[in-house]
């Protein structure tokens, strides 16, 4: 079935699921503060079968707008240092670029690999406390 909802066989069904993937990946995202795309990717890479190169695009595409949404309310409370902010940006921005032009350059199982072990490496340190 779900090839089906990828295919556009059921698409109310596909539609209710790329919503759902999107709701839950801004929620995570406007609460904690990040982790948007650490749901996303994996629900469009196992859920909808994207491949990970099409699936890493589409992420970073999708959470923009719930990323604007997101710190625009934590501005108004307040909870937000422009100056850092514009400084991370320009970084995140040469990051971005960078990493786009490596990741294209890596099979796709190495970059699921890499993802996976990025993923326990961080779940370890924010569970130590680091």
């Amino acid at each position: 079935m779900l090839s089906q909802i990828r295919n556009g066989g059921t698409r109310l069904g596909g539609i209710f699921i790329e919503y759902a993937i999107g709701i839950l990946g801004g929620f995570v995202s406007g609460f904690f503060g990040t982790g948007g795309g650490l749901i996303i990717l994996p629900a469009l890479v196992h859920i909808l079968k994207m491949d990970e190169y099409q699936a890493r695009g589409t992420t970073l595409a999708s959470i923009l707008a719930g990323t604007l949404i997101a710190s625009i309310f934590y501005a108004g409370y307040d909870y937000f240092d422009i100056s850092l902010s514009i400084k991370v940006a320009i970084g995140g921005a040469l990051g971005g670029y960078f990493g786009a032009k490596i990741m294209r350059k890596i099979p796709q199982n190495i970059l699921s690999i890499f993802f996976d072990i990025f993923l326990i490496y961080v779940s370890i340190k924010m569970i130590i406390g680091g």
